[in-house]
């Protein structure tokens, strides 16, 4: 029984980490700079901003759609988004994107870059956004 115990969780933590690059899917945190930089040279992308509404009212990055991952409506947004374009994506803190990721992961998503930090450190840096 001990045996069965350890292997099954030799199994789980070697898959841990496996969610964010699979043949299909990549998952990436960059930095502001990076980020912002990858924005301007990428002309075919979705720009997702997953905080709640009134967070999206006080400011978010331009040209941005806010589907809040807390919302009840979040999976049925999502479905609606092409699954082969290249998201990028924020939240305030970098707590829930990488939660969103992992779910539009599994619902057929294939390369998201997130905002490390979140749109906490884009404001820090004073980067541009709209209020």
């Amino acid at each position: 029984m001990k045996q069965i115990f350890f292997c099954f969780l030799a199994i789980c933590l070697s898959s841990c980490g496996t969610w964010k690059h699979s043949d299909s899917f990549t998952y990436e945190a960059v930095n502001v700079a990076d980020f912002q930089k990858r924005l301007k040279e990428t002309s075919d992308y979705i720009l997702i901003d997953v905080r709640t509404k009134g967070e999206y009212k006080k400011g978010h990055i331009e040209n941005a759609l806010n589907v809040s991952y807390l919302g009840s409506d979040f999976k049925e947004l999502i479905e609606k988004l092409p699954k082969d374009k290249l998201v990028f994506m924020y939240c305030e803190t970098q707590h829930r994107s990488p939660l969103a990721s992992k779910l539009m992961k599994r619902k057929g998503f294939c390369h998201i870059i997130d905002l490390q930090g979140g749109f906490i450190k884009w404001e820090h840096q004073n980067m541009p956004m709209v209020k």
